[in-house]
């Protein structure tokens, strides 16, 4: 397995660990490809202690971080009001793929990989182009239901790249969809087919004069036709369920907020970013307390929230609005001995964070758009006895697999949100327990195992991977 990404082994998320285990599956025959510390394209071999291989210039790592994340990250996410396009910033973009790609070429001779996320999604057209390479990508954030009229083109650009891919993978089927519309609409010389989740390049005829020996002067023309393919997948990423249930049975570690946190409480993990809806979450904690002023002291808001990307003004913007809303409510709501709302920046490490899910009255995840959201699988894996309630917003991609037993969070309404927000606190623990039950099912069905062995196998053979699209389309249409 030969896996590329834009973050190397070790870094926080739950992607990272995936990777790890997507590594780990090639048993020793493998390679990562990632952006190191210090601006150097870097490379592990067989899980083996990270190479240097080439510098990249810090002007053209500066202009890419920022057209991803100026850019593609809010126009991916249907927030296109928060975007800003840059030329510049573009072409800084294309160069940052085609210098990882012929890093690549120059380095191995491999010729499948896997490309993770958007940060790179130029590779698959670089590698094919320079080393005839198959590419199998996923795309870890939403892919857009529209894309403004002035934003086509450039999208365009990374879609077209994405095509000469063999696969590319979503979360769900609405993402799988949304890309399979926007080639339809946009991508000419190319057809999507929803049925079978597949987009086939039109029929490219060249045409070879041939003259009739009997007819001087004249030809004949025979056309000479070619065929790709793209199968796009609908693969949720997978829970290491049983990691996440040993962490929250061990019985050697206190709640790592019990100093701060003496009632039951209500917990959030997430770090201060538009498409998490920590302002909506704010502001329906107010209409909480308003509405239900018996529970003051009583029940109080954990919130893990930590910056984002602060040299981005739109991030550095919304954390400090979410500094100023933290304050409001607590002033307007405390008392001398309670806060409603506790705020810690974080990061707290995987088995703090499983003792916090595990005592949790309740999960509340209510992003505005996300591509997944491993939080809520988390917190589910966490209970057991006398479990807590997922609260969780459609609008999560997690939605998909655990909405059904969840209660229904709206971040678009702060006062309905905190409707479903006490009803979640609310909860009898025979309904809760019937929930978490489901839910953990379902943790069960999809384990983190299954998606590595998926694009293991994908980047095999093609009879070993006929088998496993056959599988996900089935999955793709519950």
């Amino acid at each position: 397995m030969h896996i590329i990404s834009y973050r190397g082994p070790g870094m926080g998320g739950g992607v990272s660990p995936s990777l790890t285990r997507l590594e780990a599956s090639a048993e020793g025959d493998s390679s990562w490809w990632f952006l190191g510390a210090e601006n150097e394209v870097c490379a592990r071999f067989g899980g083996s202690e990270e190479e240097k291989i080439g510098e990249v210039p810090k002007e053209i790592i500066d202009g890419h971080y920022r057209y991803c994340n100026e850019f593609l990250w809010p126009i991916m996410h249907d927030l296109p009001e928060h975007a800003s396009y840059s030329g510049a910033q573009r072409h800084s973009y294309e160069k940052f793929n085609r210098i990882f790609a012929r890093k690549i070429s120059r380095y191995t001779s491999a010729n499948n990989f896997f490309v993770q996320d958007y940060q790179l999604a130029l590779l698959p057209l670089q590698l094919r182009r320079m080393c005839e390479a198959d590419t199998a990508v996923f795309w870890h954030i939403p892919w857009p239901k529209a894309v403004p009229e002035e934003f086509v083109e450039p999208i365009v650009e990374i879609t077209r790249s994405l095509l000469s891919a063999r696969y590319v993978g979503f979360h769900t089927t609405e993402y799988a969809e949304n890309f399979l519309n926007f080639v339809q609409e946009h991508v000419p010389g190319f057809r999507a087919f929803t049925d079978s989740l597949t987009i086939t390049r039109d029929t490219v005829k060249t045409y070879s004069p041939y003259v009739h020996p009997f007819f001087e002067n004249k030809s004949e023309v025979y056309p000479v036709q070619s065929r790709s393919q793209t199968q796009v997948l609908v693969v949720p990423l997978g829970l290491d369920v049983s990691y996440w249930q040993n962490l929250a049975g061990s019985n050697r570690m206190d709640n790592p907020l019990s100093g701060l946190l003496k009632t039951e409480y209500v917990l959030s993990v997430d770090r201060a970013d538009y498409t998490k809806g920590v302002i909506p979450r704010l502001k329906s904690i107010a209409h909480f307390f308003d509405f239900h002023p018996e529970l003051k002291g009583k029940i109080t808001f954990a919130q893990i929230c930590g910056k984002s990307r602060m040299n981005i003004e739109a991030f550095a913007k919304y954390y400090w609005q979410t500094r100023s809303l933290v304050n409001s409510v607590n002033a307007q709501h405390g008392t001398d001995d309670w806060q409603p709302v506790v705020d810690v920046p974080g990061p707290l490490n995987p088995a703090q964070l499983a003792i916090l899910y595990r005592d949790a009255s309740v999960m509340l995840v209510n992003p505005v758009r996300d591509g997944l959201n491993l939080t809520a699988k988390e917190f589910v894996a966490c209970q057991s006895h006398q479990p807590g309630t997922l609260a969780l917003s459609p609008h999560a991609g997690v939605f998909d697999e655990l909405g059904p037993w969840s209660v229904k969070v709206n971040p678009k309404s702060p006062i309905e949100m905190s409707a479903a927000v006490h009803h979640a606190v609310m909860m009898p623990q025979a309904e809760r327990e019937a929930c978490i039950r489901r839910m953990k099912t379902r943790l069960h069905a999809n384990p983190l195992n299954l998606w590595v062995d998926t694009f293991t196998e994908l980047l095999g053979t093609p009879e070993r991977s006929a088998g496993l699209v056959k599988t996900y389309k089935q999955f793709a249409a519950r």
